[in-house]
């Protein structure tokens, strides 16, 4: 159990060095959203693979329910949505091995890329909501690719000021510390995969960022299971 001395520790480290990293990255003038392609290698194998992604994804969700995010993590989720769903086929370097036997395809086009902590499918049932809010770690990074996206009245994601409507088998990265919120009217389910990835950094701040990440995954395998 995490003492309330090494929750301080945690979250001191963690202010540190979200300061050191997003002023690296351009401080408040950084990118809220950027090309896949200029900083997840990646992404050009998910892009050029999206029908066998879309196919496996369409293929789980036919046969299981996804889990409320309430059911997940409690606290974030009263911060974001309670009724979000999340299926986790990796988090946080740790992999969910329920993840790997359905979604051997994801499994198989990403794992030998080191940088990638987290793959996720994520779903939003008919006008459900994300409220305002910042992620808590600037040494990470967001992709989305859109499985499936209502056509009317599509839901789309603010980031600081600027707005991305998502589209199906297209793709965005998204710097996720900044505030941002998904506004949806939609009367039917919006699916998309996340793929988080470690901000692309010089050596240095790659190794402290490393350091962090490995103090993160301690609360990966609960996650996971609550998800399951």
């Amino acid at each position: 159990m995490k003492t309330p001395f090494a929750g301080l520790a945690d979250s001191l480290i963690q202010k540190s060095l979200n300061r050191a990293f997003i002023n690296f990255a351009g401080g408040e003038e950084r990118a809220p959203f950027m090309a896949p392609s200029t900083c997840l290698p990646l992404s050009d194998i998910l892009n050029d693979n999206f029908e066998r992604i879309q196919s496996e994804i369409f293929a789980l969700l036919k046969t299981r329910s996804l889990t409320r995010y309430e059911e997940i993590d409690k606290k974030r989720a009263d911060e974001v949505s309670k009724d979000w769903k999340l299926f986790y086929v990796k988090l946080l370097n740790e992999y969910n091995e329920l993840g790997i036997s359905l979604c051997p395809n994801i499994y198989e086009l990403t794992k030998q890329h080191d940088e990638i902590l987290s793959i996720a499918i994520a779903v939003l049932e008919p006008s459900v909501c994300l409220a305002a809010h910042e992620g808590p770690y600037a040494g990470i990074l967001r992709y989305h690719l859109g499985i499936e996206v209502p056509e009317t009245n599509p839901p789309y994601i603010r980031v600081k000021d600027q707005f991305y409507t998502w589209q199906v088998g297209d793709s965005i990265v998204l710097d996720d510390v900044f505030d941002h919120e998904v506004v949806n009217q939609a009367s039917e389910r919006r699916v998309i995969l996340i793929v988080d990835f470690k901000r692309p950094m010089p050596k240095l701040y790659d190794k402290l960022n490393d350091f962090y990440l490995k103090r993160m995954q301690r609360r990966a395998k609960s996650l996971i299971q609550k998800s399951n």
